[in-house]
């Protein structure tokens, strides 16, 4: 009897710490904090926050209240790199032992719902029904469990970054090795596949660094012919677009410019730079597809080389003159 008060007053302590954390009471902190429980329990940690905090590592798979729960009860976050988000939308998670290999994947029961009806028939609410059942209803009733198998890449373990490399395409820099390697340069996942972001003055972009006391030096590179602007950040970002998506009309979308806009940029660089550096395919009610020509690459390549040369420069003199060195 003494053992199951310990057992009911620990869960509802930690019910309370995670309420607080999380701002409020719901069915999905008690789902978060049993969910935890259970997974902790079946792959042999007993004490996530102390002694075991090295060897835990837990996959999320919703971004929902229960998430919250869980970074309460096991210590785990996304800025310690101990839990990784996986945007499936189920209110599942997966607990990992580093040191001894064991995980098992914890899912919350569909059917849960209904039988938290039965626990609490005269309460009308299904929300309030779901939890004060929630809180009484066995493992068994609330989840379904699963000794699975999770193979945890070196770069996704804590620690210091493995590798740090600056994306060819937006010049920004990638760590834990998320680059991609396209055409045998190395990007960003947002210059490959489109980023949730578009800048909102796209062709306004500037080198900006900023010293110890604020004061801040921006410098901008573009390639002029007779006095006449040619080539800039902004039209490089258009011809990468395009070697993205393999298409002018996907390319200008991305940067917020019309397709008449982009075409007329093209024509523009190809016609005063003396080169092609797009080949188009007709068809279709997008524009057909476009692919950078090889002398194209070469000049984005130069390109990329000369801004990264005048930003190193750019840097090292500022923080020579203004002392305390800039940092971004």
């Amino acid at each position: 009897m003494e053992t199951v008060e310990k057992t009911v007053l620990h869960f509802e302590r930690l019910l309370e710490e995670s309420t607080n954390t999380h701002g409020h009471l719901c069915p999905g902190q008690v789902l978060g904090v049993k969910m935890s429980l259970c997974g902790l329990k079946k792959i042999g940690i007993e004490d996530p926050k102390g002694r075991d905090r090295k060897n835990l590592i837990v996959f999320v798979e919703i971004d929902r209240c229960a998430t919250d729960a869980i970074q309460s009860v096991t210590g785990c976050s996304l800025g310690k790199r101990t839990m990784k988000f996986m945007d499936y939308g189920k209110m599942a998670a997966t607990f990992i032992n580093l040191k001894t290999g064991a995980a098992f994947r914890v899912v919350a029961r569909e059917d849960a719902r209904e039988k938290a009806r039965a626990y609490f028939p005269e309460i009308q609410d299904k929300y309030e029904a779901q939890l004060e059942a929630y809180r009484l209803m066995p493992d068994d009733e609330l989840f379904d469990v699963s000794e699975v198998r999770v193979t945890v890449r070196p770069e996704d373990l804590p620690g210091r970054p493995l590798q740090r490399v600056r994306c060819a395409g937006c010049g920004e820099y990638v760590q834990d090795m998320r680059e991609v390697r396209k055409g045998g340069r190395l990007l960003c996942k947002a210059c490959v596949s489109g980023g949730y972001y578009s800048l909102k003055n796209f062709f306004c972009g500037s080198i900006m660094q900023k010293s110890h006391n604020d004061m801040q030096i921006r410098s901008k590179l573009w390639i002029e012919i007779e006095g006449e602007p040619v080539f800039g950040r902004g039209r490089r970002f258009l011809l990468e677009a395009i070697d993205t998506y393999g298409s002018i009309n996907q390319a200008s979308r991305s940067i917020n410019i019309s397709y008449r806009k982009a075409w007329s940029y093209i024509k523009s660089m190809e016609e005063r730079l003396g080169i092609k550096l797009v080949e188009r395919r007709a068809g279709g009610r997008n524009g057909g597809g476009a692919s950078l020509t090889q002398e194209a690459r070469e000049f984005l390549e130069n390109f990329s080389a000369l801004e990264q040369g005048i930003r190193d420069i750019v840097d090292e003199r500022f923080g020579n003159i203004f002392k305390g060195g800039p940092h971004v």
